[in-house]
């Protein structure tokens, strides 16, 4: 509200909010009578863009309402320099009103459907092309072509730029005024006619190191004699201000509006200055930022915080994000504690103090300071910043450390006792530091291997024992601390001693962590020191990519994806994990009662088969004897597909390096190949001699058990579903490391009965039916799948009759009735009925205000959850839900009648 006021607009509008929590707004609204001039208005959009704290702004004028988005490419961009107004989308009122296009619908901003709809995100949502993501690359290309330049001397070149960066912030928000760039050099007004004399820029930047403190302009005397001295300054400065652009597409400095860019934004640079700048950076997403410390730092953790002597640690703290958050709420925990007035500098600076941050890099200490020191100004007026001396206290070697994490922790540089600790650690499979090697030595020692060397679990294992006693940690960790079985030790270890809270699940987010082609896959680990209760539950959340997501706005959660997991069995079970991600605790069911069977690998190993991959080509000089494949017929995997071997397709195996050429009986028939493929193509061959590659595996039998190798494969036709939904249920490899391949361990896991009989109920079969048909394509395509679009009549009708079947199972004597659905913006309503009944929808509008309030609690700036209702009355039952298929499935049918019998058993019936 304090930023809309800043801005002059008229109002906010809110998604809606639940239980006092507070909402979040989705966009500003304004009127001609705040800026009636569009250049005025053009300014105010490209601020707002830069600023992107919502994403659409509304401007309304007589007769029509325009949209200007803030979370997508700048649409303000003009000739020379100068904004233009362009609204994206003009409502002119008393017109026709295009269906489709959801914009200007209030009901679903209200109650967050929108942001279901692919086409209203393609529309007003972009990630890519944001102020926060094309900052990064704008300053990512910049650095490159300043190295390519090979102007200065790379460290002082990368430092420039970082200076050159809160500079303009200052600049821009007046706290460096025309004067203060004179004083540096006569005639100067800008801070870019400095940048080009050694002697002027020294001479201011030492002046600001006097003013301002903290060390963040302080020059080494190396640095301060090569300015000095230095004839490339000139271009480096054109360059970096980028006037000479002959393409026409305005500069860094041009485009953005520093004093309103977001202070967390500006410090997510830190790969690019740390490290080399043409590599990938690791950008980490400030709503995942928020949302850890959303879940991380509550107002009552804040308050037993300040009331003692804890600190807030990273451990790894890079550019120091996590820290500029964490700093942030401090200062509204200040605020909500003195009656929202705005902290003085006398306030601000003990705050500071209780933000620490480790990092090996030295780079990324310095650009940590800097952008803990800017944040510190943007929680101050410009007239204050202006007003004070010394602005900054020191925090290299006070709060801030350059040291290895595990040599911090064993040289006792961490005096303050760690209350919090948060972050990003290195997802790295090699001890990158000798501090480092010595702590898993001593982990070794006393708990055994830690799986791959994964630097990121012994951050997570060390930084847990540095916990003041009811300390809490939230750390960003590979997914594989989950899904992985050689992590299985680590994962007890991690849940028997410490009291885990949440697990925070965003497998199925993707590109949410990008470092060149690689999409890391991630879980957040929510942990307290405290001894774990043995019968106490931890909160599994499964997140799934939306737009909102995607677009980096924000995470939504629904009711379905919140899985409460017992200690016992999140330390014991080996599949529930990833039975939660295909839909709970049926899957689990499902799965385990699949594991009891046995499988294709034991057949096999009774029959004396000949079973496993095809062969590996090599590469280079790395070769075996392989004459009993060189020249023999080769089935490219390819050829191996949903209607099974394709003999058209057959090559001949070069005479080129072969690594892993197997056994000649390996390619004997007959022959039961089967694809490493989430759906398990097979196909039978009988003919000569056959080679085929390693994502093939076979199993060759001998000639008299060719009988039961077709009995295997019409098994595998047969229960195809079943057993595609199965693989997904057990693969270390499906959706974590592949998005549709699998390992041979899965294969051979496959479940094989001796007569052939599952014994599996139709409610067993519907969850592995969605499974398939559902569950696997939105793990990969959120957005994008089927279950994102609007529920199909025929999924409404099969969701009444499976919800149905399931009350009556228990309600047999007085029937439940599907009745009709109303529908409203973005919401469906179902009616039941036990017995006879017809429902009156004619005030049914009156209850959309307070039905969308239902839809959705909002837990934070970061996270919105999205609920389903249930209603009863007398003997009706109402199930409130987004119109989105996900909701509306046969095995989510399932999980509502569980619910809605839970609740009638609680009411006595």
């Amino acid at each position: 509200m304090e930023k809309a006021r800043d801005y002059g607009a008229r109002g906010v509008f809110f998604e809606a909010g639940r239980h006092g929590r507070a909402p979040v707004a989705q966009a500003f609204v304004f009127d001609t009578s705040t800026a009636v001039d569009d250049d005025e208005f053009a300014e105010l959009h490209k601020r707002l863009w830069s600023w992107g704290g919502v994403p659409l702004v509304y401007r309304a004028a007589p007769g029509r309402i325009q949209l200007f988005r803030c979370a997508h490419e700048p649409d303000f961009v003009g000739p020379q320099d100068t904004p233009v107004c362009r609204p994206i989308r003009t409502l002119v009122v008393g017109a026709d009103i295009a269906a489709a296009d959801v914009w200007w619908n209030a009901a679903r901003i209200r109650n967050g459907t929108i942001w279901d709809d692919p086409v209203a995100c393609d529309l007003m949502l972009s990630a890519q092309k944001s102020a926060h993501r094309t900052l990064v690359e704008e300053v990512r290309a910049l650095a490159k072509q300043l190295t390519d330049s090979d102007l200065l001397e790379p460290r002082l070149r990368r430092r420039l730029l970082i200076l050159a960066l809160l500079i303009a912030y200052l600049e821009e928000r007046s706290v460096l005024l025309p004067k203060d760039f004179a004083r540096a050099r006569k005639d100067a007004n800008r801070f870019f006619e400095v940048l080009g004399d050694g002697a002027a820029l020294v001479k201011l930047l030492e002046m600001l190191e006097e003013r301002f403190n903290g060390h963040v302009f302080r020059l080494t005397a190396e640095e301060r004699a090569a300015l000095l001295a230095s004839s490339e300054l000139a271009n480096y400065a054109r360059l970096v201000e980028g006037r000479e652009d002959a393409t026409g597409q305005l500069s860094l400095w041009r485009l953005y509006s520093f004093r309103d860019l977001p202070v967390e934004l500006i410090s997510n640079i830190y790969q690019l200055f740390v490290k080399d700048a043409a590599s990938s950076s690791i950008y980490t997403p400030p709503a995942l930022v928020r949302l850890m410390l959303e879940e991380t730092l509550s107002w009552e953790r804040l308050d037993r915080l300040m009331a003692s002597d804890g600190v807030i640690l990273d451990p790894a703290c890079g550019s120091g994000v996590f820290l500029v958050e964490a700093y942030k709420r401090l200062v509204l925990h200040w605020r909500l504690h003195n009656g929202w007035a705005r902290p003085g500098v006398d306030n601000l600076r003990p705050l500071l103090q209780r933000v620490h941050g480790v990092d090996v890099e030295e780079g990324a200490i310095e650009l940590a300071a800097f952008s803990l020191c800017l944040s510190l100004c943007d929680a101050l007026q410009p007239e204050e910043i202006r007003a004070s001396v010394r602005l900054f206290p020191p925090l290299a070697d006070v709060t801030l450390h350059r040291i290895c994490f595990f040599e911090a922790k064993e040289q006792g540089l961490l005096k303050a006792p760690v209350a919090v600790v948060v972050g990003n650690p290195p997802f790295e499979s090699t001890l990158t530091t000798e501090g480092a090697r010595r702590s898993y030595a001593t982990y070794t020692k006393i708990h055994g291997l830690l799986a791959d060397m994964q630097l990121a679990y012994l951050f997570l294992h060390e930084a847990m024992e540095l916990l003041v006693p009811n300390g809490i940690l939230a750390l960003v960790e590979p997914a594989g601390v989950l899904y992985n079985q050689n992590v299985a030790p680590f994962r007890r270890g991690v849940f028997t001693r410490w009291g885990v809270r949440e697990i925070l699940d965003f497998v199925s987010v993707r590109g949410l962590f990008k470092k060149g082609e690689a999409d890391p896959k991630i879980v957040v680990v929510l942990a307290e020191a405290v001894v774990p209760v043995a019968d106490g539950r931890i909160l599994h959340a499964v997140f799934r990519r939306n737009g909102r997501a995607t677009a980096e706005q924000g995470f939504d959660i629904d009711y379905y994806d919140l899985h409460w997991v017992r200690n016992t069995v999140a330390r014991d079970s080996a599949d529930i994990w990833r039975s939660n991600l295909l839909g709970g605790n049926r899957v689990h069911d499902l799965i385990g009662r699949l594991r009891q069977y046995p499988t294709l690998r034991d057949i096999a190993t009774r029959h004396d088969w000949d079973f496993g991959e095809g062969f590996i080509a090599g590469g280079g000089n790395v070769s075996r004897s392989a004459e009993h494949l060189v020249g023999q017929p080769l089935l490219p995997t390819k050829a191996l597909s949903d209607t099974g071997i394709d003999a058209t397709h057959l090559q001949i195996v070069p005479d080129q390096p072969i690594e892993g050429p197997r056994s000649a009986k390996r390619f004997t028939p007959p022959l039961l190949l089967v694809k490493e493929n989430e759906d398990l193509h097979h196909g039978l061959w009988q003919g000569h001699y056959l080679a085929y590659k390693h994502r093939i595996m076979g199993f060759a039998a001998k000639k008299r058990d060719l009988a039961r190798l077709k009995a295997v494969e019409a098994w595998l036709r047969k229960e195809q579903t079943v057993l595609r939904a199965y693989v997904a249920g057990i693969s270390a490899s499906l959706f974590v490391q592949r998005a549709t391949a699998i390992l041979q361990a899965d294969i051979l896991a496959l479940p094989y009965p001796e007569n052939e009989d599952l014994d599996l109920s139709d409610n067993e079969r519907i969850i592995a039916q969605d499974i398939v048909d559902y569950q696997r394509e939105f793990i990969r395509r959120g957005t994008g799948s089927a279950l994102m679009r609007v529920a199909p009549k025929e999924a409404l009708g099969a969701f009444d009759k499976t919800f149905t079947a399931q009350i009556n199972a228990v309600y047999a004597r007085k029937p439940l009735r599907a009745l009709d659905r109303y529908h409203w913006a973005g919401a469906i309503c179902g009616a039941y009925v036990f017995g006879d009944g017809v429902v009156d929808w004619s005030d049914a509008e009156e209850l959309r205000a307070k039905l969308n309030a239902l839809l959705h609690e909002r837990r934070g700036s970061s996270l919105t959850i999205t609920r389903i209702t249930r209603l009863y009355d007398q003997g009706f039952v109402f199930l409130l839900k987004p119109d989105r298929h996900r909701f509306w499935t046969r095995s989510i049918a399932l999980r509502d009648a569980d619910d809605v019998l839970t609740d009638l058993r609680a009411q006595g019936f």
